[in-house]
């Protein structure tokens, strides 16, 4: 699924590539000159502090620059996830494997769990999977295409709504997951939502996995390795854990190969290599290597 997609986006991108800007394009007079600055308006999107005084916030509303993300970042993100789900030995067991993922985007822990399958870590027979992303413009072709991939076997519920009030809804639920992901959300949340709304999602997702999620299931947190002064969200890692009841954790950190300074955060992963070759994908100076840091929570039943 993960070559297949990545390959059906960098296709896409070039068919679409002619040297001028989109059309119809989301950020108007403000977007760079041409498809291959798409690499611009990322950095603008991942540090607000370089869009002009004069244009507005860029976000992740350009579905040609989707494609170029997914190129670009997709291997590193998959394979970061893939690391995290190995350690998790009782999610190995089951035979459906229920996911509730957070800010969902292009779906990375569904491709990681797919990935795991098909390299036979994981035996499960069916999989149910709950993305919550509000960014429905952006993401829905390719959820489709997703949809299209997956086998009969795995059902995708998107649901474009706000992380918040799908937890609402959630509390009155009889569906319940095993494995709960948020993926870069912290980060993400951090640049567009102010801190108490976030303490309140927090609060109300905290209170969601201490009376609903059962015994040896999993949270796996996994973001940029930075605090959120800089732009991070390690220290919500944290505050979630601080409100779990009777669950057990770990953390860990990818050696990050392109940056001057790789910062601790719980233990070192002894490798940060990728799962898949990107060399098809150099047009998108694709990353080389994990860097994030992560969060295992596990609700074992037992005081910490």
């Amino acid at each position: 699924m993960v070559e297949t997609l990545l390959n059906s986006c960098k296709v896409r991108f070039i068919d679409k590539r002619h040297g001028k800007k989109c059309s119809n394009c989301t950020y108007e007079g403000y977007c760079p000159n041409a498809y291959s600055e798409c690499e611009q308006c990322l950095k603008l999107i991942h540090y607000p502090s370089l869009v002009s005084d004069d244009a507005p916030p860029r976000s992740y509303n350009c579905r040609h620059m989707i494609d170029y993300y997914l190129c670009k970042y997709g291997s590193r993100y998959i394979s970061e996830l893939i690391y995290a789900f190995g350690y998790l030995k009782d999610l190995k067991k089951l035979k459906t494997i229920k996911v509730l993922s957070f800010g969902c985007g292009p779906c990375t822990d569904l491709l990681a769990l797919d990935f795991l399958r098909q390299s036979g870590e994981y035996n499960y027979s069916s999989l149910e999977y709950h993305g919550v992303d509000y960014n429905k413009v952006v993401w829905n072709n390719i959820h489709k295409e997703i949809k299209t991939l997956c086998p009969d076997d795995t059902k995708i519920l998107i649901y474009n709504k706000d992380a918040h009030d799908y937890l609402i809804e959630a509390m009155n639920d009889n569906w319940v997951p095993d494995l709960v992901v948020f993926q870069y959300f912290f980060s993400d949340m951090r640049k567009n939502v102010d801190a108490s709304r976030i303490s309140s999602f927090i609060n109300s997702f905290s209170n969601y996995a201490n009376t609903k999620m059962p015994i040896n299931s999993y949270i796996i947190l996994n973001d940029i390795n930075l605090s959120t002064d800089y732009g991070g969200g390690r220290e919500y890692f944290d505050k979630i854990l601080r409100q779990m009841n009777r669950v057990l954790h770990a953390k860990g950190y990818f050696h990050n190969n392109t940056s001057q300074k790789t910062y601790i955060y719980g233990h070192e992963y002894e490798k940060n290599d990728l799962f898949f070759d990107t060399s098809a994908y150099d047009l998108f100076t694709p990353h080389k290597s994990c860097s994030s840091a992560q969060m295992i929570i596990k609700k074992s039943g037992e005081a910490t």
